[in-house]
């Protein structure tokens, strides 16, 4: 793999493909947020603190996942920039993609403080879960800024084979917010408040550490502060690619909104059981949906260079990776399912839900981890459009008539475990054929 001068960026067309796609699956650390809070809100945050997290969670999780989405399309555009080399463009791109990043968080911030109520009203969250809900929800707003510009730079980053820098600050802001949690939770027995406010300030400094570093890139393509953005419409181009690729992964969190309307029918213990199994779920859920990130800028890279041969390899390996890594990680999940959520809280109730949540799902999450593959892979491709499509359809549309047609006839709980499952097979169908009838001739006409 050739290196540019500055040794954390990386050419991926040349090299063991293995190797290459594998440095991107740490990010399995951005789970430790998540688990941090709900390990100690679980024991520290009072009887409902589960739940208002869970509640909350969902809403946050919609931005969230929009910004990564929205990202992930930014990386495509830089990989393809990158691989050939075509470094005044991509300075141009990332200076560009900074000031967007910028300015987009205020709004999500401002929207969030002053409606997070609102939010959890349409949730139709439990009266005795609101007030701590909306508390943690507003105060976690705070962090939305901070999260659009990490996001980008991640992705940017990553788009040039640069795995190392996030890695060490996702690892340093989890270990301050551990200790953050630590001293505000239990300390200063803040409770749901001091959790919100340990991850805030972890998230900012992942923000300034992520700006720090595109401001020290190679100075071939750094960004400029005196440069002149993109021109409309290349900027229009970017967004729309980001847009298709943040509805794309959104669409999966709006259904479980809506979904969490019919959990909420089941309680509070419910709800904390589904909270809780969320945690448990993101190790899983961050390796994969990373690994189909990374490999959008892989083959990003590739196309950009020419190198056909390697996507199909690559596409290869990397389903034989992702369900070998996943279908024995979540079969040891389901076996030791009690003992890891007997870290999260001692509540038997909760724990039921819990260990009914990881039962039914994780033993399919393959196939989400597989989805991902074939996702990242049609978006190195340039097909943004078509897996937006697709989840809307089997992770919004499908998910949303399944418990709505069921629930009233199975007022069970098992209803909505099997509809995720359904729901990842039908999309890995689609997305299945979608990719085999793009013929090799295809991916050449899409080479500049």
């Amino acid at each position: 793999m050739k290196k540019t001068s500055v040794n954390t960026e990386i050419h991926m067309e040349k090299g063991p493909i293995g190797r290459t796609l594998l440095i991107f699956t740490a990010q399995i650390l951005q789970q430790l947020y998540n688990i941090a809070d709900c390990m100690v809100i679980g024991h520290f945050g009072g009887s409902y603190g589960l739940s208002a997290t869970g509640e909350a969670g969902l809403i946050l999780s919609v931005i969230t996942n929009f910004f990564i989405g929205f990202s992930t399309g930014i990386s495509y555009i830089t990989s393809r920039l990158f691989g050939p080399y075509d470094y005044p463009r991509l300075k141009q791109t990332i200076h560009t993609m900074v000031i967007l990043c910028t300015l987009a968080g205020a709004p999500f911030t401002m929207i969030g403080i002053f409606h997070a109520e609102t939010f959890l009203v349409w949730l139709d969250c439990p009266e005795a879960v609101m007030d701590g809900a909306v508390r943690y929800l507003q105060i976690c707003f705070w962090g939305m800024f901070p999260q659009s510009i990490s996001n980008t730079g991640n992705a940017i980053l990553r788009s040039m084979g640069n795995t190392r820098s996030p890695l060490l600050y996702l690892i340093f802001s989890s270990i301050m917010n551990i200790c953050l949690d630590l001293i505000l939770v239990i300390r200063c027995s803040l409770r749901l408040a001091g959790a919100a406010v340990a991850t805030v300030a972890a998230q900012w400094i992942m923000a300034f550490l992520i700006l720090w570093r595109l401001y020290t890139l190679d100075p071939a393509y750094r960004p400029d502060l005196r440069q002149k953005p993109l021109p409309f419409k290349e900027l229009a181009e970017i967004i729309h690619l980001g847009t298709a690729s943040g509805l794309q992964a959104i669409f999966m969190s709006i259904s479980s909104l809506i979904i969490q309307v019919s959990i909420n029918q089941f309680g509070a213990d419910a709800i904390a059981g589904m909270a809780v199994y969320a945690k448990v779920e993101g190790s899983l859920y961050y390796p994969a949906f990373s690994y189909g990130i990374a490999l959008t800028g892989f083959i990003g890279q590739n196309l950009g260079a020419g190198s056909v041969s390697r996507i199909r390899r690559a596409m290869r390996m990397s389903t034989a990776i992702a369900a070998g890594f996943t279908l024995p990680a979540s079969l040891l999940l389901v076996a030791g399912s009690r003992y890891i959520l007997l870290c999260f809280t001692k509540d038997p109730g909760i724990l039921a839900h819990g260990q009914a949540a990881i039962f039914y799902i994780l033993p399919w999450y393959f196939l989400y981890a597989v989805d991902q593959v074939y996702i990242g892979g049609l978006k190195g491709l340039g097909h943004i459009g078509y897996p937006m499509a697709c989840s809307l359809v089997c992770y919004c549309v499908f998910r949303i008539a399944w418990c709505r047609l069921l629930l009233p006839i199975w007022t069970d709980m098992r209803v909505i475990y099997h509809c995720y499952n359904i729901s990842l097979l039908l999309m890995l169908v689609l997305l299945w054929i979608r990719y085999h009838l793009c013929s090799i001739k295809d991916f050449r006409d899409q080479i500049p």
